[in-house]
């Protein structure tokens, strides 16, 4: 089955639920150039990723070409997912595809996505049909062959909003044809860059004005034109430039190709976030006995990797959670324990100051008030963890109980995009490795000039720590999660 799936038009917040189920599950995506790149990290590891993207007239592949491959790989793989932006029928040339794959016995399926053409709008403050100014929208497409020109004779009504995708090159011609049809010169435009992104810029004027302002606003594509009286309704509908961080350019290096939660939280504020891989989560598999997790007063959870490799062995092991029965869990934050209630399982003790410090501290008192049936018990804890991590924390875990470190997953390093670190405003590591791979290789000089131009945000005392080794200051959150990150920046602390 090929799905002919819309990707909507660039904020992946409005890729529509079906489409997102589908990259998640497909076998293959073959994806266009205006299809959000973020929404490639919802696939599975094993899913093979085909761009054939086009950029005005220059092509990966001809549409034949594109057509030829999606019929080869329906063969291959019981799911293709065929991602295009926006909306596959509305300039996308679905149809064409879904022609070529009926007449070839390939099965497809249509999944609409939210077009540009109007999200793309509205995102820029304009609604395109608003009463008493417009009671009608028409879509058209700029992207012509150079010989044809639309019909603006019939584009006249000046209740009815004009919206042309892929108008940037053609912006001249179009507010000329327009006039030279019989448009007033003073009917308001707008030419929409990048819409519903976090790169976002917008041009307004008038027909009579709008190709020049675009030029020197320096404007690039993927672009839209809109044309009508709905485009002054901008100035008190404007929402999305008027998030507290937008303008802003932050990196977010991350351990795993999974949409980073932080980052999540950024955009949703206005600014415009890179991802960098910088190490990759493996499993290290073991088998667990039921008579010796019997012997076990407490589970130590300090990640939500460690919660999900631990159980991941624990039903590798032929057992489930009532194998835990009479275990405390303890874990050193919400985050870790929100992860546990996917495997319906609650914490015993979240400590108040979420770190190793006050998890130590907490965990001392818990095991003397909750565990502890006499003085003289000896407490036996399984700390399951990285392969790669410190000792440290279960060096101060011994003093409280006889701590056994279980080894679940590891931290693979990876090499990290190449990439101007200066071009950043800020960046935010969520863990000592992370921090230690992107700046690795730096010299003392780089590093002291990235720490004048770009201000450094840690998530905790450790990650703080590694940073302060490479010479390198940084902006510590009060409360160690990504929401503690983000009030930084809110607050005006960074």
């Amino acid at each position: 089955m090929v799905y002919l799936t819309g990707a909507g038009p660039g904020d992946t917040g409005l890729v529509t639920v079906k489409a997102l189920e589908l990259i998640k599950k497909a076998d293959c995506i073959i994806y266009d150039r205006l299809a959000a790149p973020e929404l490639l990290d919802y696939a599975g590891e094993d899913c093979e990723k085909i761009y054939v993207g086009k950029a005005d007239s220059r092509c990966i592949l001809t549409q034949e070409q594109i057509n030829g491959l999606l019929v080869e790989k329906a063969r291959v793989y019981q799911c293709v997912v065929r991602l295009k932006g926006g909306d596959p029928y509305v300039f996308g040339r679905g149809g064409e595809e879904g022609m070529y794959l009926r007449s070839h016995g390939t099965e497809f399926t249509v999944v609409p996505g939210v077009s540009s053409a109007v999200a793309g709008a509205a995102y820029a403050g304009i609604p395109v049909t608003h009463r008493g100014l417009a009671n009608s929208f028409r879509v058209i497409t700029a992207h012509r062959m150079q010989e044809e020109e639309p019909d603006y004779g019939t584009m006249l009504d000046e209740n009815e909003t004009l919206v042309f995708l892929m108008g940037l090159a053609r912006i001249e011609q179009i507010a000329e044809g327009l006039v030279a049809a019989g448009r007033k010169p003073e009917t308001p435009a707008a030419v929409i860059s990048c819409a519903t992104t976090n790169i976002q810029r917008v041009c307004t004027g008038t027909l009579d004005d709008i190709a020049e302002k675009t030029r020197t606003s320096a404007l690039v594509s993927p672009a839209m034109v809109v044309v009508g009286n709905v485009v002054p309704l901008r100035e008190q509908l404007s929402f999305f430039e008027e998030r507290p961080l937008w303008g802003k350019r932050f990196l977010v290096p991350k351990i795993g190709t999974k949409p980073s939660r932080l980052a999540e939280l950024l955009r949703a504020r206005g600014a415009f976030v890179k991802e960098s891989v910088v190490g990759r989560i493996t499993g290290i598999p073991a088998k667990y006995r039921r008579q010796e997790i019997a012997q076990v007063d407490i589970l130590l959870f300090t990640s939500a990797n460690g919660v999900e490799y631990f159980m991941k062995n624990l039903f590798s092991s032929g057992l489930d959670v009532r194998a835990l029965h009479g275990v405390k869990i303890a874990v050193i934050g919400n985050k870790t324990a929100e992860k546990l209630l996917q495997y319906g399982l609650r914490s015993d003790l979240i400590p108040e100051k979420q770190d190793s410090t006050g998890l130590v501290r907490a965990l001392k008192e818990f095991i003397e008030t909750k565990v502890k049936k006499n003085p003289f018990q000896s407490v036996s804890i399984w700390y399951p963890t990285a392969k790669n991590a410190e000792d440290d924390l279960v060096d101060a875990v011994l003093s409280v109980g006889e701590c056994g470190r279980l080894n679940v997953y590891e931290n693979v390093a990876c090499i990290p995009d190449d990439m101007d670190l200066l071009e950043f405003d800020g960046i935010f590591f969520t863990c000592a490795s992370s921090a230690s791979r992107l700046l690795a290789g730096k010299t003392k000089e780089e590093l002291q000039t990235l720490n004048s131009h770009v201000t450094m945000y840690s998530i905790g005392h450790k990650c703080s720590r590694t940073l302060e080794a490479l010479g390198v200051n940084a902006v510590e959150a009060s409360v160690s999660s990504y929401e503690g990150l983000c009030n930084i920046l809110l607050q005006g602390q960074g």
